[in-house]
């Protein structure tokens, strides 16, 4: 498989492997999503390759539009905010509860984080997709 670009920025090959091959979809069970993510889950969706694109199409220009999204940097709960150009919107769970690879930290291995609406942070919910995956159960066919 080719390397998948949105914005400059590479999709992890485990994240492309799990959409081609139909894995990458809310698992069946809203507790573990909540488990993971710390928070019920309103109506999920996990992002196709195609809809990833053009939601962030115009995703590095939300300082402008949306300034509510980027939050702002917390040392106690990591990282408290997002920069947009350097993160990839992948899924969510409900109107206004995104969550994004972060690729801060490392752009080989990008972090999966989540903006709460307990107070409009946002946090790691796992270090790399792949982590994220096993922990929803999506990691096998």
């Amino acid at each position: 498989m080719s390397v998948v670009e949105i914005n400059g920025l590479p999709l992890p090959e485990a994240l492309c492997s799990a959409i081609e091959e139909g894995r990458w979809a809310p698992p069946g069970d809203e507790l573990q999503l909540a488990q993971v993510f710390t928070e019920k889950p309103q109506e999920p969706s996990f992002y196709t390759l195609e809809y990833m694109k053009a939601e962030n199409h115009r995703w590095p220009d939300v300082e402008s539009r949306l300034p509510m999204y980027l939050g702002s940097p917390d040392e106690a709960s990591p990282p408290g905010d997002i920069d947009p150009t350097m993160s990839i919107l992948i899924g969510d769970l409900g109107y206004d509860m995104p969550f994004a690879l972060d690729f801060r930290p490392s752009r080989a291995e990008p972090r999966v984080i989540y903006l709460t609406l307990q107070n409009g942070r946002w946090i790691t919910v796992a270090p790399t997709v792949e982590v994220l995956l096993t922990r929803l159960g999506l990691d096998r066919a």
